[in-house]
């Protein structure tokens, strides 16, 4: 489900916020403070959700297909699953500081904030991407708020987007007062902010916050902070060095494979120090030390002569598989662009889901072909036609949209991702609590173990075992191999079945997850 297609703003967190605007590709980052709750008043369980899920006396499945208010028919518009009550390990009436606010009997409001009007470099870099690449953002956002409504909303209530302007990074004297707008101004329940300067405030305001910081130190401070989709970055990073060891046979200086690591600057995007120090020390536990360690700054009208500085750089030291860590991919575009200019033709260029949407095919297109061709990383997507879930997110746009080109936008994948699952943690918290609070909000998200899908993706899982944590706030848990196919123009999914939590010799830790998305 946050960001600016800028150079490379924000934190791989899928967060629609971060789907900046227009180009917004990723990522977001937000937190959850702790404070004293304000209770909110007690409404009863919403109807079922169409095209809900529940699970059978043996586990299975079971579908159950709603059309409402001329909304889009299974025929029309695949439902999403969803159960609304999944064996919560909190009680009801935990409690975790969070302040409630902007719901009231007929609507809830949640805070998009993004460069949706392409503040600063950002609308010469959107106009240099292929079309349909970006899409709209608000009218993604606006579409999917409309497909919750027509399906019930929230308990009744209307799910209403308040879309904010943040400037991104390229406009920074915008970001704050965009937190300041959702959180003290228009009092927004939730909010997806596009830039972590903006969730750190929103999480001294002890609000709900979609997206956010994942880092052990900060969850360690604020508690549940910030849920979010891909996978948290600590078990991301110890996959990929396993990955790297076990599947990439990357190499010191001197072997056949030597590694390279280029990354974002902090800035506005992120905690990047975290991630480099942990891959850093994940790769020499392996006994594996990278030639160089590179970092670029998020500046797009930099951003090309930074790429041949890295390329020239990196071609000169002899780094053959090239590590990418940056909150989604447009680096990597003009990266590719400057290796094959700079005549640097590394041997694999590798990357997580963390970097949000790296694994989509259109994405991949727009890549250097002969550079990507080398493209291998880790991907929590599942090949086209394995989940019957498959295309939800396009067809439900497309149904109230037409064809206008953007289905397959990263507009639309972020959005649907960020809307459909906020909603679907309102609808949870309300089963569970029969009130809609910022308590409820983690009730909710905590009770989606395995059986939540809005399109095709590996099951996702929130654990929140007490309110003193530890907390796994991020839904995704494995990856699987993600390889770029240049004859189809599509990514190749070669360890298909195969999904891991860590990689190990021998093909150790393969897990087959089948079962869980096989089944309307």
């Amino acid at each position: 489900m946050n960001r600016i297609f800028s150079f490379a703003q924000t934190d791989a967190g899928l967060k629609v916020a971060g789907i900046v605007a227009a180009v917004l590709l990723v990522t977001s980052i937000a937190s959850f403070g702790a404070n004293k709750k304000q209770p909110n008043e007690a409404i009863t369980s919403p109807p079922p959700t169409p095209g809900a899920v529940s699970a059978s006396s043996s586990g299975t499945p079971t579908s159950t297909p709603v059309t409402t208010n001329g909304a889009p028919s299974p025929a029309t518009a695949p439902q999403v699953s969803s159960v609304l009550l999944c064996c919560p390990q909190l009680p009801k009436g935990a409690t975790f500081g969070l302040r409630t606010q902007g719901v009231t009997a007929k609507q809830v409001r949640v805070g998009f904030s993004g460069n949706f009007d392409n503040c600063g470099d950002t609308a010469s870099l959107v106009e240099s991407l292929p079309p349909g690449l970006v899409g709209d953002p608000v009218k993604a956002i606006d579409t999917f708020a409309r497909y919750v409504n027509d399906h019930g909303g929230i308990g009744g209530r209307q799910y209403t987007p308040d879309i904010v302007q943040d400037g991104g990074s390229g406009c920074p004297d915008r970001n704050i007062p965009a937190a300041v707008k959702m959180a003290d101004q228009d009092k927004d329940f939730l909010m997806a902010p596009g830039l972590h300067v903006e969730s750190d405030y929103i999480i001294k305001e002890h609000l709900p916050v979609w997206g956010g910081r994942d880092d052990p130190t900060s969850l360690a401070h604020y508690g549940a902070n910030g849920f979010e989709l891909l996978e948290p970055i600590t078990p991301t990073i110890d996959t990929w060095a396993g990955f790297g060891y076990y599947y990439l046979h990357t190499t010191n200086k001197g072997g056949a494979n030597p590694g390279c690591l280029i990354r974002i600057s902090n800035g506005a995007s992120g905690n990047w120090d975290y991630a480099q120090k942990r891959l850093r020390d994940d790769m020499k536990s392996h006994g594996i030390a990278f030639v160089d360690e590179y970092t670029f700054q998020d500046d797009v009208s930099t951003a090309q002569q930074q790429a041949d500085t890295i390329a020239i750089r990196e071609r000169d030291r002899g780094c053959q598989h090239v590590y990418f860590l940056a909150g989604n991919p447009i680096g990597l575009i003009f990266f590719t662009s400057a290796a094959t200019k700079n005549h640097w033709f590394p041997h694999k260029w590798t990357w997580t889901g963390y970097t949000a949407l790296v694994d989509d095919d259109k994405i991949g297109k727009a890549m250097d072909p002969t550079q990507w061709r080398n493209a291998v990383g880790l991907s929590y997507r599942l090949p086209a036609g394995a989940s019957p879930y498959d295309g939800n997110c396009k067809n439900i746009y497309e149904h109230y949209n037409g064809n206008d080109g953007n289905g397959d936008s990263a507009s639309v994948k972020l959005a649907c991702g960020a809307v459909l699952s906020t909603a679907e943690m309102m609808k949870r918290g309300i089963a569970i609590t029969g009130r809609l609070d910022a308590d409820s909000f983690v009730l909710g998200a905590n009770a989606i173990k395995n059986n939540f899908f809005w399109d095709a993706h590996v099951p996702m899982e929130f654990d929140i075992p007490s309110v003193h944590g530890p907390f796994k706030t991020r839904a995704f848990s494995h990856y699987t191999v993600a390889a770029w196919n240049t004859s189809s123009q599509k990514y190749a999914f070669p360890a298909y079945p195969c999904y891991y939590r860590h990689f190990g010799p021998n093909n150790s830790g393969c897990e087959d997850l089948r079962s869980y998305y096989s089944h309307k």
